[in-house]
């Protein structure tokens, strides 16, 4: 299938904004985890020199979304499937007691915040707005983040962050996928809002459970060939 053609970008701080299209690209899904990534391509596609592709792909690199291999060059991640259980395996410790905290306490713009962000996610369903529907389904863990009032949590959550949406991403091709995240994260808020601690923690670990389910069930499809 052809792709659409990249725009064009401006000679001021080249390396930032091609690293900001690429990752961009790669997590919207525009780019195939295992795609290879040639940079004097991409450099011709965005009108730059090949220096600045090269040091976006090395930052992609620390971040966890692609590989860059001796003469191989670089190319999107494809995360293992035991790559996807481990990073799913923290997210769960982490979120499961970020959602007992909330529960415990209840903090009411936290409860309203999750709530306008699973609001935000069925009006971008209806409209068939996929960008918007990720980057909502992404708020709502991002806001439980911010909230938890640990540092060092919270910053072990950012720092999964992109490994986190590739993983996000995968199984979002999954038919009902979308439905299934904004369900449970009504459940999950449900139980926040109830005051039930354990409640939001089963909650929060369906949630995870389900993407690891519908990850891990998308790739042995796609190496069996069905």
């Amino acid at each position: 299938m052809a792709k659409t053609a990249r725009a064009k970008i401006v000679p001021a701080q080249l390396e930032r904004r091609a690293y900001e299209r690429l990752r961009d690209e790669i997590l919207s899904g525009a780019l195939a985890p295992g795609e290879q990534l040639v940079e004097a391509r991409i450099a011709d596609e965005l009108g730059i020199s090949k220096t600045p592709v090269r040091e976006a792909l090395i930052r992609l690199q620390r971040d966890g979304l692609v590989a860059i291999e001796p003469y191989r060059g670089a190319r999107v991640i494809e995360p293992s499937p035991q790559d996807v259980r481990e990073i799913l395996e923290l997210r769960l410790v982490l979120e499961s007691q970020i959602a007992r905290d909330l529960a415990s306490r209840r903090p009411p713009e936290v409860l309203a915040a999750l709530g306008a962000s699973i609001d935000r996610s069925k009006a971008a369903l209806t409209k068939g707005r996929k960008r918007e529907l990720l980057d909502s389904l992404t708020e709502f863990s991002d806001i439980q983040a911010e909230a938890c009032g640990n540092s060092r949590m919270t910053k072990l959550l950012v720092d999964l962050r992109s490994a986190l949406l590739l993983i996000g991403n995968t199984s979002l091709r999954v038919e009902g996928r979308e439905q299934r995240s904004i369900a449970e994260h009504e459940a999950i808020l449900a139980a926040i809002d109830a005051g039930d601690p354990e409640a939001a923690a089963r909650a929060t670990a369906a949630h995870i459970g389900s993407i690891e389910r519908d990850s891990l069930g998308l790739e042995a499809s796609a190496h069996s060939g069905q």
